[in-house]
C-alpha cells in the first residue's frame, strides 16, 4: 500500500476534480453540438495546474493564442485547485480581455453577400455587429426595397448607403444605445447627419465636418476666422467617455482659387495654437461636435482640407458577469477586467407581486478623471435576470449580451456611493413570471477604459464664395 502525504493528496484530489469537471463540461457541449475549439480550452486550463514549469507556461501560451474567443469557455478562477492556477488563469483572463477590448473600437462589418432588403441587411447588421438598429419608422415597403453596399462593408458603411439610397437619416435612442432610422423631412434635412459637408470612419467612429462658418473675433485685424465643427459618433455598442483634442493635432489647408503670383494650396494657422478641449460624451451618448477655430488668410478659396487626430476615451469591451441561481448568488463575486461586482443580498420582496429586490457592489480599479465620469453613468449598465436554465450569455452572438430579449430588466434602481468609491446598486424587480428562485442575475459591463486614437482625414471640401 502506497500511502501519501496530505498536500500530495489534496493536490491530486484537485486536479481529479478538475479533469472530471472538464469532461463533463466537454460531453454536456458536444451533445449540444457546439463548436468543439472548448475542448482545447479545457485542455490547456487543466495544464495550468501541472507540476511542471514548462507544461504551465506552454498552456499559457496556447490559451493566450486561441484568442478573446476563448474568455467564454474560461471558468471561474475561483473554481479551480491550486492558487498559481489561479493567479495563472486571472493573468490569461486579464490579457484576453485586454485583446478583446481592443479589438471592439474598430470598424464592425458585414461578411459573405450583402445583396438582400433593407430589412434583412439592418437585421444581419444588429445580428453580426452587435450595433442594434431600430426600424420602426420605416414601413413594409421600404424596408423590402433593395440596398447596395461595397464587400465586406463597416457599420457605418451599411447606415450612410442604406440612408443615401433612400433620403433616410438617423439618430442615437434608449439605453443602451440604438441607432433609429426614419424618412428624412424637409424641415429636418439640415439637422441630418446626413447634411454634413464630408464625412469619413476611423476605427468604429465616424468622424465628420459638419459645418463651416465665417465668425469674426472683436478687437482683432487679423482677418476673419473660419469655425469648423467637427461631429464624432461612435458605433452604438461602444461607450465613449470623454473627446480630447489637441489643436496642434489638427491640420487645416485651403486651395485658392486660379491665381498666378500665389501658392495654390497654404496652411491656416488656429486661433490658439496651444488650445486643448475635453470634452465629455454625457449620459449614455455616442455623438459629440468640436469647435476649432482657424484663421483664413487673405484670397479667395476654393476648398479646404482637415487632417488630424483626436482622441476618444472608451469604456471597452463590454463582459456579461453571471452568477449562481437563486440565493445561491449572495456573497458571490465575479471579476472582469478593471470591475469587480459582488452581489451582496438576493431578497423576495412582496408575495402577493412575486417581487425580488437585488442588491450589488460594482468596483472599478480604474480612478481619475474616466473613473469620476463612470460614476455618473454606471447606471446606465446593462443588469437583470435570465431564467437559470437558459445559455449563458458567454455563448451567444458577439454583442448580443446588451441586447438580449431574454434578460428581465429592474422596475427600480436605488444607489447608494461608498465611502472607498464603490457604489452599492439595487435592482427591484416585479410581478417575476417564476419563482425568484428560478433566475440568475446578470450583470453587463465595460471592463476597460481605452485611450483610442483617431486619425482622420477630410479633404477638399468646396467653400462657398466668400470664404
Amino acid at each position: 500500500m502506497i500511502l501519501l502525504d496530505t498536500d500530495l493528496r489534496q493536490w491530486l484530489v484537485s486536479r481529479l476534480v478538475i479533469v472530471l469537471a472538464s469532461c463533463s463540461t466537454l460531453a454536456g457541449q458536444l451533445a449540444a453540438g457546439e463548436d468543439v475549439d472548448q475542448s482545447a480550452v479545457r485542455r490547456w486550463v487543466v495544464r495550468l495546474d501541472s507540476n511542471r514549469k514548462a507544461d504551465r507556461e506552454e498552456a499559457k501560451k496556447e490559451l493566450l493564442k486561441l484568442g478573446p474567443a476563448a474568455l467564454k469557455w474560461l471558468p471561474e478562477p475561483e473554481s479551480l485547485g491550486s492558487r498559481a492556477t489561479v493567479e495563472a488563469l486571472r493573468d490569461v483572463r486579464a490579457k484576453l480581455e485586454r485583446q478583446k477590448a481592443e479589438e471592439s473600437v474598430h470598424a464592425a462589418r458585414l461578411t459573405g453577400a450583402v445583396s438582400s432588403s433593407i430589412g434583412e441587411t439592418l437585421q444581419r447588421l444588429t445580428k453580426e455587429t452587435g450595433n442594434a438598429v431600430v426600424t420602426d419608422d420605416l414601413s413594409k415597403e421600404l424596408l423590402s426595397q433593395p440596398v447596395k453596399l461595397p464587400d465586406q462593408p463597416t457599420f457605418w458603411d451599411v447606415v450612410e448607403a442604406t440612408a443615401q439610397q433612400h433620403e433616410l437619416s438617423w439618430a442615437f435612442v434608449g439605453s443602451p444605445a440604438r441607432l433609429r432610422l426614419f424618412p428624412t423631412t424637409t424641415s429636418a434635412k439640415e439637422d441630418s447627419p446626413r447634411a454634413a459637408l464630408a464625412a469619413t470612419q476611423s476605427k468604429a467612429f465616424r468622424v465628420a465636418l459638419k459645418s463651416i462658418r465665417e465668425r469674426t473675433v472683436v478687437g482683432q485685424e487679423s482677418g476673419p476666422l473660419l469655425r469648423l465643427e467637427v461631429d464624432v459618433m461612435s458605433e452604438p455598442r461602444l461607450r465613449p467617455l470623454f473627446l480630447k483634442c489637441s489643436v496642434a493635432e489638427i491640420s487645416v489647408s485651403g486651395t485658392r482659387k486660379a491665381t498666378k503670383d500665389k501658392p495654390a494650396t497654404a496652411g491656416w494657422l488656429p486661433y490658439s495654437p496651444d488650445a486643448k478641449l475635453e470634452l465629455t460624451f454625457g449620459q449614455g451618448h455616442r455623438q459629440m461636435s468640436v469647435p476649432l477655430d482657424f484663421r483664413r488668410p487673405e484670397g479667395e478659396w476654393a476648398s479646404l482640407s482637415v487632417v488630424g487626430k483626436l482622441h476618444i476615451e472608451t469604456a471597452a469591451g463590454e463582459e456579461p458577469l453571471e452568477f449562481p441561481a437563486g440565493k445561491e448568488a449572495q456573497g458571490v463575486s465575479r471579476r472582469r477586467g478593471g470591475v469587480t461586482v459582488k452581489v451582496l443580498r438576493w431578497e423576495s420582496a412582496g408575495a402577493q407581486d412575486n417581487g425580488l429586490a437585488v442588491t450589488t457592489l460594482v468596483t472599478y480599479d480604474t480612478g481619475g478623471p474616466a473613473f469620476e465620469s463612470h460614476r455618473s453613468w454606471m447606471l446606465f449598465n446593462v443588469a437583470g435576470l435570465v431564467r437559470a436554465g437558459m445559455m449563458p450569455t458567454e455563448k451567444l452572438a458577439s454583442g448580443s449580451a446588451l441586447n438580449d430579449v431574454n434578460l428581465l430588466k429592474p422596475m427600480h434602481i436605488d444607489s447608494d456611493v461608498q465611502p472607498d468609491g464603490s457604489i452599492a446598486v439595487t435592482y427591484r424587480f416585479e410581478n417575476l413570471p417564476l419563482p425568484a428562485s428560478e433566475y440568475r442575475f446578470r450583470y453587463v459591463a465595460p471592463t476597460l477604459i481605452l485611450d483610442v486614437p483617431l486619425e482622420f482625414e477630410i479633404r477638399d471640401v468646396p467653400l462657398r464664395s466668400g470664404r
